[in-house]
């Protein structure tokens, strides 16, 4: 029997790597297209698909439970991101290079989110429950230091050899390639210091996921091929076919299912589906998809705006100023309003706490609006505003996590908890996509304040949330 291996020899590394490729696919992504001279329109679009692996990776996360181990998909996956680093690497130097980084950025998301599930799943039968309470604050605190290299480091790092190079394209190719170095390295050494806590499921077990892994890779091919040839046919290049088609697939399945119950009512208990029969189940699913709806457009035009040139409205951020600004002093404010909004909850509950932390992730949009109304010079007020925004961004974000946890409360929590992470995903994904759109007919300065208003959902649906005022309090 192998003897039990101390977690400080390899939960630290794995939970940094957890983050890191979301990290550049979320973020690091954003402002290499940019220094690339991408328009906002098409880099919030095509960025804000990278989420759907996030989104729907509840749908497969019971194939990772039941085919080999843990252990095996994690390093596996590692494995391939770093590939898909390096494939980004190699299409830089293309003509064609936002199409084909992309599909390498794709390959990165769908595996990272693969890597998130059993990243998650072998912590939970890696550590006993004890050592569970112990690290949870350590893992996110590596998590947290892997988006710290992401945002600050690397993005500092890219704005500093810009001053000796002045060419992004070779930059950023020798970035990623260095990257899909690491996480390969990574991978090797995940493959030798995890420990083998994991013994394989049966081969009946196996087989059932294979199954489910053709009918999901087949339900993908229907929409990959079908919005392909549409937009063959229809002589159109739009992404939003495969959006349709996704959402057709879903109705389908759904009235499928309902189908089926009449003469398979057990079919209705799957852990997933319980979750759509919880009572007031409409409302919290609105309240989840909206609570970040002027942050899901904020986020994927706050880089281009800090980084365009003032000429344009922007604010002429550096790389260098923005992995400081907004990768540095933003992250620790986001981190710091995330442990005092805990805090608060703790004292207060939930239900005290959800309209003020509602009304404190969007009322900070505001900054921005003063930013591109007013463009001031230098770093100082540009550092305020996002100081400010990502404190109480972190805050308010906590409400929403809380809120999420009550409503999984019950028999097949898990599983209801990944469904509302799901929901969070999309909620984030969807509002992206057209935000580069609306920002470019609206001007800098109108979209912030567009932002604001796009808040005004989330209050709405928060005054009609019934919460028990005990959760999250101090019981003792």
């Amino acid at each position: 029997m192998q003897k039990e291996r101390n977690p400080w020899q390899w939960l630290p590394t794995l939970y940094f790597v957890e983050g890191l490729p979301y990290t550049i696919v979320m973020t690091v992504a954003v402002i290499m297209y940019k220094n690339l001279n991408i328009s906002n329109a098409e880099i919030a679009l095509y960025t804000s698909w990278l989420y759907l692996p996030w989104v729907i990776k509840p749908i497969w996360s019971p194939v990772v439970d039941v085919v080999r181990t843990k252990k095996w998909w994690i390093y596996m996956m590692q494995l391939v991101i770093g590939g898909a680093f390096a494939a980004v690497a190699f299409t830089l130097p293309m003509d064609n290079f936002f199409q084909y980084s992309l599909a390498a950025f794709w390959i990165v998301a769908l595996t990272s989110a693969t890597n998130d599930i059993a990243t998650d799943g072998f912590y939970m039968i890696g550590l006993r429950d004890d050592q569970q309470a112990f690290f949870v604050g350590i893992r996110s605190t590596f998590y947290r230091l892997a988006m710290w290299v992401g945002q600050g480091g690397i993005v500092y790092l890219t704005g500093h050899f810009y001053k000796t190079y002045q060419n992004y394209t070779t930059i950023w190719s020798t970035t990623f390639l260095v990257l899909g170095a690491c996480m390969a390295g990574f991978s090797l050494l995940h493959k030798f210091i995890l420990p083998n806590t994991e013994t394989l499921r049966s081969e009946k077990e196996q087989q059932r996921g294979l199954k489910e892994v053709a009918i999901i890779i087949s339900q993908i091919c229907i929409i990959g091929l079908g919005g392909f040839l549409i937009n063959k046919f229809m002589n159109i290049d739009t992404t939003w076919t495969y959006l349709v088609l996704g959402i057709l697939v879903i109705i389908y399945t759904y009235f499928d299912l309902k189908k089926k119950a009449k003469t398979q009512p057990q079919i209705l208990n799957s852990p997933i589906l319980t979750f759509f029969n919880k009572k007031g189940i409409k409302l919290s699913i609105s309240f989840i998809l909206l609570y970040r709806l002027g942050e899901a457009q904020l986020v994927k035009i706050a880089t281009p705006f800090l980084l365009d040139d003032r000429e344009v409205g922007g604010i002429g951020l550096t790389n260098e100023d923005f992995g400081i600004l907004y990768g540095t002093i933003g992250l620790a404010c986001l981190v710091i309003g995330g442990i005092l909004g805990g805090i608060a909850i703790y004292r207060k509950g939930l239900k005290f706490w959800v309209l003020p932390m509602v009304l404190s992730i969007n009322l900070p949009n505001l900054g921005y609006w003063l930013l591109a109304s007013f463009t001031p010079e230098g770093l100082l007020f540009p550092g305020i505003v996002i100081a400010i925004e990502q404190f109480f961004y972190g805050f308010g974000f906590t409400a929403l996590m809380m809120y999420m946890l009550y409503i999984s409360q019950g028999e097949n929590k898990t599983a209801h908890y990944a469904v509302c992470t799901g929901l969070m995903a999309f909620g984030m994904m969807v509002p992206g996509m057209p935000s580069g759109y609306i920002q470019e007919f609206l001007g800098y300065s109108n979209f912030f304040l567009w932002v604001v208003i796009s808040g005004i959902p989330a209050i709405g649906f928060c005054l009609k949330l019934k919460i028990d005022p005990k959760f999250g309090l101090n019981q003792k």
